[in-house]
C-alpha cells in the first residue's frame, strides 16, 4: 500500500492530490448524454409523424388491390418491404424522442439529426451487410457524407449505432417461414397448374358460413392448393381438419403453412367426415367425380359444401344430366356466385361458377 510523504509530519498536500486522482478506480466512459434536448426530440416527433400517410401507402398499396399477376404481386411485395423499412425508422425517430425527452440519448447516436441516416443504418442492418460490404459501402460518396456527418464513418461505429437503436426499439423480428411462404405464393401467381384455381377469399368465407362447422368436426378439403378454404376452415373453428392436394409443390406449400396433409390423391381416402369444402378441379367434367366420390365420405347428417362451374345447370351431354339427377334429393343449396368472382384469383379465370351445398 501506497503512503504519502510528509514535511515535518504533515500531508504533502501535493502528493495527496496526485494519490486521490489516479488512485481512484476506473470508471467505464459514460455512453449517454445526461441532459435533455427537447427541441431535438420534437424534430424527430414531427419527422416520424409526417411518415405515417406514406408508410400506410406502402404497406397497403393500391396496386396489391388490383386483379393478381406476378408483374403486380412482385411491385406490391416491394414496396411493402419499403413501407416496413419505413416503419422502422419512424419508430427509432419516436425512440430516440423519448430518450431526448429523458436526457438518456445514448452518445453514439447524439449526431444523428436526419431520416436519412437512420434509411442508411437500417440498409446496413441486413445480414448480407458483412463488415467488409459495409466498409465499401462507406466509401461510397452518399453514405459517407450521411454518416460522416452523423460520426459514423466507420464499421465498429456503424455496428455500434445498430445495436444500440436496437435497443431502443427492437424490431419485429419476422419468421423465415412466413417470408418463404410469402415468395412460394407470389411464384404460384398465374401458375398453370391444370385444374388449379385458388378461391378467393369471399368465397372461402361464404364457403364456411354454409358448412356451419361445429368444434371437434371432423372436416375435409379434398384439393387443398395453396390453402385457401383449409384456412378459413381453420379460423371458423376449432376442427379437425385433413386435407390432400395432388400437386407436389402445392402439397408441400400446405405442409409449411401446418396443415395435416394425408394424401395425395383424394380418391384414397375411404374415412369418413361430418364437414367437406372442396373446390374441385374443373376439367372435362372431374367436378363431378370429385363431388360424387366426396359425398360418400361424409357421415350420415354430414354436409359437402362444393363449387362448380355454371356449366352443371346446362350442359346436356349424359353425365352433366345424371349428375342434375343426382343432385335432387341430396342439394339443398344450388346459388349462382356474382360473374366474375374467380377475376380475383390469384390465377385469374373468368368461368362462371355455382356453390353447392349438400347433406347427406
Amino acid at each position: 500500500m501506497k503512503t504519502t510523504k510528509t514535511v515535518q509530519g504533515k500531508i504533502d498536500p501535493l502528493n495527496f492530490l496526485q494519490l486521490s486522482i489516479f488512485d481512484l478506480p476506473v470508471q467505464d466512459t459514460p455512453t449517454k448524454l445526461r441532459y435533455p434536448n427537447p427541441k431535438k426530440a420534437q424534430k424527430f416527433r414531427d419527422l416520424a409523424d409526417r411518415m405515417q400517410s406514406q408508410i400506410d401507402n406502402k404497406l397497403n398499396p393500391a396496386i396489391g388491390q388490383q386483379r393478381p399477376t406476378r408483374r403486380r404481386a412482385r411491385i406490391a411485395a416491394s414496396m411493402r418491404e419499403d413501407g416496413e423499412k419505413l416503419a422502422l425508422i419512424q419508430a427509432w425517430l419516436y425512440a430516440m424522442a423519448d430518450a431526448l425527452d429523458e436526457g438518456t440519448l445514448p452518445r453514439i447516436l447524439s449526431d444523428i439529426s436526419t431520416k436519412t441516416q437512420l434509411s442508411d443504418l437500417a440498409d446496413f442492418r441486413d445480414p448480407k451487410w458483412r463488415d467488409d460490404s459495409i466498409k465499401r459501402g462507406l466509401a461510397v460518396d452518399g453514405w459517407a457524407r450521411s454518416l460522416l456527418r452523423a460520426n459514423l464513418g466507420t464499421v465498429s461505429s456503424v455496428r455500434k449505432a445498430i445495436l444500440v437503436l436496437e435497443e431502443l426499439h427492437q424490431a419485429p423480428v419476422i419468421d423465415p417461414k412466413v417470408k418463404q411462404i410469402a415468395e412460394i405464393e407470389r411464384s404460384l401467381i398465374g401458375a398453370k397448374i391444370p385444374g388449379y384455381f385458388p378461391t378467393p377469399k369471399p368465397i372461402c368465407e361464404q364457403m364456411v358460413k354454409l358448412a356451419i362447422l361445429q368444434p371437434g368436426m371432423r372436416v375435409w378439403e379434398p384439393s387443398g392448393g395453396k390453402g385457401d378454404i383449409a384456412s378459413a376452415i381453420k379460423e371458423a373453428a376449432d376442427v379437425n381438419l385433413e386435407v390432400c392436394e395432388l400437386n407436389y409443390n402445392l402439397r408441400e406449400l400446405l405442409k409449411l403453412k401446418g396443415f395435416n396433409v394425408i394424401v395425395s390423391d383424394c380418391f384414397d381416402i375411404t374415412t369418413s367426415y361430418d364437414r367437406i369444402l372442396m373446390n374441385p378441379p374443373f376439367v372435362k367434367g372431374s367436378e363431378i367425380n370429385h363431388i360424387r366420390y366426396a359425398f360418400d365420405r361424409l357421415v350420415d347428417g354430414g354436409r359437402l359444401v362444393a363449387i362448380v362451374p355454371e356449366s352443371i345447370e346446362f350442359r346436356k351431354d349424359k353425365k352433366y344430366r345424371e349428375f342434375r339427377e343426382w343432385l335432387e334429393d341430396k342439394c339443398i343449396i344450388n346459388d349462382p356466385l356474382p360473374q366474375g368472382s374467380f377475376l380475383n384469383s390469384d390465377r385469374s379465370t373468368g368461368v362462371n361458377t355455382r356453390i353447392l351445398v349438400l347433406e347427406r
